[in-house]
């Protein structure tokens, strides 16, 4: 009796300790998986190229607004300016697009996102002010001079080469997608690599896991907090010009979906809000979620509001679970 207990006690250990070496990008992948079967159930014809296609289109977009949600969790930050960026940015975009091109607007909104994470950035590693205040203190401003600087009615207006760029359509293995999704791949493969094999992406999980240890070590903590807030500032301000190509339009509240959405699909992705670990790939993980379950909710008829307390309930659930991991 207690050898027959020794031996299923060693293979419970031995299961535990495979399923600690899947890395944790594949588990938000799975959960997609469940959640698309679970909606095949409900409505048979979920189950099909184009039901998954568009919410993987929906998913990129959202990936692209928390890719750089997912540069500051990692050195331990948050970014609760998301919202007024992308509007800023999007809207900066169009203004600019009438008089220096689509192209020059483009990088010199993607600069100005770079410019406003820089602040965020300087003023939490140099003054010390926390993350969650310092980036809604600045959502704030960045509302007020949204509202004041420009008028949504004369900016309906969009370059075709935009478009072309996100909404296009593009032939793969003979299904229609949108050009959004290659785009969006080619921004996580960039990211992914600098983050797993530059030093300075490295650096990041260093910072995020014990600052005043990398401190210790010579690693110039505040220039690698500012600059991974300048990342994100300008990656957010790319998904707003991303989100103006793909829907056709922008407006002062636009970017409101994407306050708890961009933490909930890097939370859910695999990165925990204390710092030290992530990745853009469990990002991606983590929006397919998101969006299948915004499908599903679209499926029972509850509303937007209903989405946005799931995702409110998901982030709550999985900062728990690695709130009692660390206690551990």
């Amino acid at each position: 009796m207690t050898a027959a207990i020794e031996k299923e006690t060693r293979t419970g250990n031995i299961t535990l300790a495979a399923l600690r070496r899947v890395p944790r990008s594949v588990w938000p992948m799975l959960a997609f998986v469940v959640l698309f079967l679970v909606g095949g159930l409900l409505r048979p014809n979920l189950v099909s190229v184009d039901s998954l296609v568009g919410t993987a289109t929906f998913a990129m977009i959202l990936a692209i607004a928390s890719f750089g949600q997912t540069v500051v969790v990692i050195q331990a930050g948050i970014d609760l300016s998301v919202p007024n960026t992308i509007a800023f940015a999007a809207l900066s975009f169009l203004t600019w697009s009438g008089t220096i091109g689509p192209v020059l607007a483009c990088l010199a909104s993607i600069l100005s996102g770079a410019v406003i994470g820089s602040i965020n950035g300087t003023i939490v590693a140099k003054l010390g002010l926390t993350p969650i205040v310092t980036t809604i203190a600045m959502n704030g401003l960045l509302f007020g001079v949204v509202l004041l600087s420009f008028k949504n009615s004369e900016l309906t207006d969009i370059p075709e080469f935009l478009t072309a760029i996100t909404a296009g359509k593009v032939e793969v293995f003979g299904t229609s997608i949108a050009a959004v999704l290659p785009l969006g791949l080619v921004l996580l493969l960039v990211l992914q690599l600098i983050l797993s094999y530059t030093g300075w992406g490295r650096s990041l999980f260093v910072v995020g896991s014990a600052s005043e240890t990398a401190r210790l070590a010579g690693l110039p903590v505040d220039r690698i907090r500012i600059s991974a807030y300048a990342l994100n500032g300008a990656l957010v301000a790319f998904a707003g010009v991303v989100i103006v190509g793909f829907y056709g339009q922008a407006f002062a509240t636009m970017g409101a979906p994407y306050l708890l959405g961009s933490v909930a699909a890097v939370v859910v992705g695999g990165s925990t809000i204390f710092g030290g670990r992530g990745s853009v790939v469990g990002t991606l993980g983590g929006a397919l979620v998101l969006g299948q379950v915004a499908t599903l909710v679209n499926i029972a008829n509850l509303g937007s509001n209903i989405q946005q307390l799931f995702y409110g309930v998901i982030v709550l659930l999985v900062v728990a679970l690695y709130s009692r991991r660390t206690r551990e």
